[in-house]
């Protein structure tokens, strides 16, 4: 397996990752040195989070996924792990912008189907990916969705001036911040969340999609089954509840259906065969 460094400039500020491909060789064109182009998974992580996701289940899930011939790109949003910016300017619309800038670069690399692209996100990660994969359309659609722990929740919470049961009157002090496991979340996610719509922004999807949600998640499940709706995914959506699962799937045997889940489905929606 072979670890690029990823990095592209998105409004002024470099966003940086990781791809993750089978070692060279591995698959190449007839009569050329060059590798094909793969099918590709795009991770996006939870709020706060980072490219590695909790204990390193998207480590994991790209490892898995390169063992059977897809390339993967997991990368840090702007103010989260080693890209640019700060994450007390963090807005879930800006994140889904700079998403599809992301998309747009990763789709030039030689060693990218640019259009065999499938998104998977944790948690808010899932939202902003839901929102992307709606946005996308045309030729640069997105071939499958795979939501874990959709945090769709975050706008009912930030709506009723709380995150997780705390209080957001902070931000209306000078200076204030809303203190997020350690960072300093501003005004604009709050400002942002009043008038997103996580279900109007997917609408407009129409690729399938996995949802993946765990019983022990503080998240209640069915802000993931509302993606089921007909006026969201409809039929197109499949929600799968596992017992005992947490949000951020830090437990066996949970995290190994979790994984190969997401795989299985990835597979049976990519063009070809990536074995």
């Amino acid at each position: 397996m072979r670890l690029l460094p990823f990095e592209t400039s998105v409004r002024a500020r470099m966003l940086r990752g990781t791809h993750y491909l089978p070692d060279a060789g591995d698959e190449t064109a007839a009569g050329t040195a060059s590798p094909l182009a793969r099918p590709t998974a795009v991770l996006l992580h939870g709020f706060g989070g980072s490219r590695v996701e909790t204990t390193g289940v998207f480590v994991t899930l790209a490892r898995t996924l390169v063992a059977a011939g897809f390339g993967v790109l997991a990368f840090d949003r702007a103010g989260h792990g080693e890209s640019d910016g700060e994450f007390f300017g963090t807005t879930a619309s800006g994140d889904i912008a700079d998403t599809a800038a992301v998309l747009a670069a990763l789709r030039e690399s030689p060693e990218v189907d640019a259009a065999n692209i499938h998104l998977v996100g944790m948690s808010l990660g899932a939202v902003i990916a839901a929102a992307v994969a709606a946005e996308a359309g045309g030729v640069g659609g997105i071939r499958s969705l795979t939501m874990w722990s959709t945090a769709a929740v975050f706008v009912d919470d930030i709506r009723s001036g709380q995150i997780q049961g705390r209080s957001l009157a902070a931000l209306d002090e000078p200076d204030g911040f809303f203190d997020f496991l350690g960072m300093r979340m501003g005004p604009a996610m709050r400002d942002d969340a009043l008038t997103f719509d996580p279900y109007a922004r997917a609408a407009a999807y129409d690729g399938p999609a996995l949802l993946l949600h765990g019983t022990a998640d503080f998240v209640p499940v069915r802000y993931a089954e509302r993606y089921a709706d007909a006026d969201v995914f409809g039929d197109r959506a499949e929600v799968v509840v596992v017992e005992g699962a947490d949000h951020g799937w830090a437990e066996l045997p949970q995290r190994d259906e979790l994984i190969l889940r997401t795989v299985s489905f990835i597979q049976t929606h990519s063009e070809r065969s990536a074995s």
